[in-house]
């Protein structure tokens, strides 16, 4: 009898174990039909198989469902071992014991030992220290500092230094000598001294520590409510590309079935996506992913967000495939987690390290992410044997920060490429030094170099930089005022693209485009570009790229008079450019759509504009002065002091006027506008020299246009009507089909209607909602209606109003609705 219970219990057993293993394998067979899916072939690598039945959600009948009291039993179990292995993890963590030099750093008692002698510290600096000990060498910026020791209190980048300070006087540092604590410039700080690292117990045998490495990442199932049939497969299948992404890049991450199983518990307790806001993501020991995927037409957008030692990242990307989505979200979350865990220098494994580094640097630059790899590059540039693409990646950054050691730096570089034969590397160095001349505004020295650059780089092609390098000379040559040198390498840049085009490369072309119409004041088409880069800006999410692209497509809506159009991109722009966290970008957003508020008369639009740049992060970046005085000339416009603005223009004109996309042609027009407003017509005709006198050494159109019109206002302003009529109207026809087109638009029907002609509202049909937004189209548009009855100026000769038998003789003081000045002194233009 013993001996048929037993055989009847082994068969059970095998019985069971049969079927857990067909469930396996359907499941597997199942993820490797998606992979297959998407990548086009079965490529190898660890795949998830899960031990578990398939979850809720799929078709009724499915072999292997199981109740959910069994179901809720398995998240209980799961959850209580993530709770072991998480106390756990924080009792080692709490009990470490850090030594270096002659110090020593207890977690448990707070202490800093020096020579055995305990030291006087602050709270903070303790913090400050074992936080970058943790690090094992890694780069901490100042952002992460202040959010992870002082918790994001209103604090300012100048507490950091002083807790420095405290910390190497705790352990000893005297004089200059930066100790074991290394200041990365404009980056932030790192340990730099070799560190051991016990546990004190008091039991013989302590717990081991994790090992290092990447660490894993619970990518849970996709929220979404998709119209289409076809792609129920998306709330589960996106887990299996974004797994065997991650596993490419060497980040573990949780098995599907438990990922499915936690996905489900959380659902039970109302966790949810709520509209336009981003999910409460509860912390269980290792980093989770959320997403959500939306149709948008024929698009697809996924939303994800997730949170890593404390610190949240997301993004928001759009395409017409749901699993490229998953693919590109992935990329850039195995980004962040290898940055995060940091990449192993060991000794005998050089070649490994200089490989994964090159590949996590090389795909911060395809996702338009190089700030995430830049402490990686800030490490790799102080070691002799760093390749030379990374050295052109980090020397890009520091010039395009305008940072004090670019010359240095590129002047190292060059040596470098000069030892190794590789010219065209050495000539993307004097391109970064040219990027960094224009940005100091030493406009000379910056074209000399691009140009030596560029003839270093074609001497070498064919080149891995090649397009880019031309990119990059095509944007300091346009910056430094060359549009026509700049237009040459765009095209020939572009033609390299269009052979073999990638998402962020089609995406620079696309950007350069948009600013060298935006420095013409044209309105793009797109005509004549090859690729189109909206779609493979979206494709990158909220980055840089993005934002500037977002921001010059809303100048074009505005060229176009549809405002509502065009405040939406500005606002999507400046979104973009918060979250990818560049200095420049977010300027450039705030400068246009500071703009664009002063120009509908939003006072409050613009003041939260000012506020932003007011921030000590933009103040002290390129451009950051200038564009706070620019938008606060703008604001004392609107508010009736014009010299006061007046003042604060001509200053932002210091630093923008003649460079590049920061100053467009409408720029010059406000500042006439301005110097008519105060009275001071002195200031006009300077102003109309400079720009005569900047016309002749370089003819251009667009700027011939401006000239033209400025000498108008000023001709106007000193009674000279007709003479102003025949100018604006050789200055529209210089600028037609531009932004500056509509503004001129309003100063010429002004003036035919002064002279005696008739014109009617149909006449401003083409400025679209420039009419209603601003306050000059509707005050312009209320006297076109109104035109028997009006007085135009105050003038003392008669005037001439359309139709009118006579003439009429007028005396009015009010036309320009706003205390001493008047319409009679300067023309209605939405500047």
């Amino acid at each position: 009898m013993r001996h048929e219970w037993s055989l009847l219990r082994s068969t059970n057993l095998w019985c069971m174990s049969l079927q857990r293993s067909i469930k396996s394998h359907l499941f597997e067979l199942i993820n490797t039909y998606i992979v297959f899916m998407v990548f086009g072939k079965v490529v190898p690598g660890r795949m998830s198989r899960p031990a578990q039945p398939q979850p809720r959600g799929q078709a009724a009948g499915t072999a292997g469902l199981i109740g959910s009291k069994t179901r809720r039993s398995g998240d209980m179990a799961w959850r209580i071992a993530h709770k072991e292995f998480k106390m756990t993890e924080k009792s080692i963590a709490w009990r470490e014991e850090y030594h270096f030099a002659n110090c020593v750093i207890r977690s448990d008692t707070r202490e800093l030992l020096r020579d055995g002698v305990a030291q006087k510290i602050e709270r903070r600096s303790f913090d400050l220290i074992l936080y970058l000990l943790k690090l094992e060498g890694r780069v901490a910026s100042k952002d992460e500092l202040l959010e992870h020791v002082w918790g994001n209190h209103f604090v300012s980048e100048s507490v950091i230094a002083q807790s420095i300070m405290k910390v190497r006087k705790a352990l000893g540092i005297t004089g200059k000598e930066p100790g074991p604590i290394k200041t990365v410039h404009r980056v932030g700080y790192r340990f730099a001294s070799e560190v051991r690292k016990g546990i004190p117990s008091s039991s013989p045998t302590a717990p081991p520590l994790r090992p290092p490495g990447p660490t894993r990442i619970l990518w849970l199932p996709t929220d979404c409510a998709l119209p289409r049939a076809d792609l129920s497969w998306v709330r589960y299948g996106l887990i299996s590309v974004a797994t065997h992404v991650l596993h490419g890049h060497g980040v573990p991450t949780v098995p599907a079935s438990e990922a499915i199983r936690l996905h489900e518990s959380l659902e039970e307790d109302g966790t949810h996506w709520a509209e336009d806001q981003r999910p409460g993501i509860r912390e269980i020991g290792i980093p989770m992913v959320r997403s959500r995927m939306t149709a948008l037409g024929d698009q697809f957008r996924l939303e994800w967000w997730m949170q890593i030692n404390g610190i949240g990242h997301g993004n928001q990307i759009e395409g017409p495939a749901p699993a490229e989505l998953a693919l590109r979200a992935a990329r850039e979350v195995a980004l962040i987690a290898r940055m995060r865990s940091g990449v192993q220098l060991t000794p005998g494994h050089e070649a490994k390290f200089w490989e994964e580094a090159s590949q996590l640097v090389a795909l911060s630059v395809s996702l338009d992410q190089t700030d995430k790899a830049l402490p990686l590059m800030a490490i790799c540039v102080d070691m002799p044997q760093c390749p030379l693409h990374i050295w052109a990646e980090y020397v890009l950054v520091m010039a395009q920060r305008a940072d004090e050691t670019t010359p240095a730096l590129a002047q190292r570089m060059a040596q470098l490429a000069r030892l190794t034969q590789d010219c065209a590397y050495e000539g993307w160095a004097l391109l970064c030094s040219a990027e960094y001349q224009v940005l100091q505004h030493r406009t000379a020295e910056a074209i000399e170099q691009a140009m030596s650059g560029v003839a270093m780089v074609r001497h070498a092609a064919p080149h891995a930089c090649h397009a880019r390098a031309l990119l990059l000379a095509s944007h300091v040559l346009a910056t430094a005022g060359k549009s026509s040198e700049a237009s040459v390498l765009w095209r020939e840049a572009a033609t390299l693209v269009s052979q073999v085009p990638s998402p962020d490369m089609v995406c620079r072309v696309h950007l350069l485009r948009c600013e060298l119409d935006h420095m013409g004041m044209g309105q793009t088409g797109g005509t004549e570009s090859p690729t189109d880069g909206l779609a493979p800006a979206r494709w990158l999410g909220l980055t840089p790229m993005t934002a500037r692209i977002q921001v010059l497509h809303g100048l074009q809506s505005c060229a176009r008079g549809e405002w509502a159009s065009c405040r939406r991109q500005l606002e999507a722009g400046l979104h973009a450019s918060e979250n990818g966290k560049s200095a420049l970008a977010r300027l450039f957003a705030h400068l246009q759509l500071g703009s664009f508020h002063a120009r509908c008369d939003d006072q409050a639009g613009l003041v939260a504009c000012m506020n932003a740049v007011d921030q000590p992060a933009l103040r002290l970046a390129p451009m950051g002065n200038a564009v706070g005085r620019w938008l606060q000339a703008r604001r004392c416009y609107l508010a009736g002091d014009a010299v006061q603005a007046l003042s604060l223009a001509e200053a932002a004109m210091e630093e923008m006027a003649d460079f590049g996309v920061w100053c467009a042609e409408d720029h010059w027009l406000f500042v006439a506008q301005l110097a008519l407003v105060a009275g001071n017509r002195r200031t006009a005709r300077a102003l109309l020299q400079r720009l005569q006198a900047r016309h002749e050494r370089r003819p251009l159109q667009t700027r011939q246009a401006t000239a033209l019109a400025v000498e108008g206002m000023v001709e106007y302003a000193e009674g000279n009507a007709s003479k102003a009529l025949l100018l604006f109207e050789q200055a529209c026809l210089l600028a037609r089909g531009s932004l500056m087109a509509n503004i001129l638009l309003f100063g010429h029907t002004w003036l035919a209607l002064i002279d005696g002609r008739n014109p009617s509202p149909a006449q401003l049909a083409p400025a679209g909602q420039w009419v209603d937004a601003t306050r000059e189209g509707r005050h312009l548009r209320a006297m076109l209606l109104n035109k028997p009855y009006w007085a135009i100026a105050q003038r003392h000769h008669p005037v001439l109003l359309g139709t009118a038998a006579g003439l009429m003789p007028h005396r009015v003081s009010d036309v320009g609705e706003g205390g001493h000045s008047s319409y009679a002194h300067y023309l209605p233009l939405p500047v």
